[in-house]
């Protein structure tokens, strides 16, 4: 399971994908899992954790 980023580090990759004009959201399930989705144009991607979220940042040009 890959190490999911605390608050400070989820800001950091919001903000850099909010650079790249991408909206990074993060929820919390009652269950305590958390997921991740990148929004852009409506569109919206599931990321399954937080190594799928920093992939998914550099797949679209954006700084690791």
């Amino acid at each position: 399971m890959s190490e999911q980023p605390d608050n400070k580090a989820f800001a950091t990759l919001a903000a850099q994908y909010a650079l790249l004009g991408h909206e990074l959201r993060r929820e919390t399930c009652a269950d305590g899992t958390v997921r991740y989705h990148a929004a852009r144009w409506g569109l919206i991607r599931p990321l399954a954790d937080g190594d799928a979220v920093r992939a998914f940042l550099a797949a679209i040009g954006g700084a690791t």
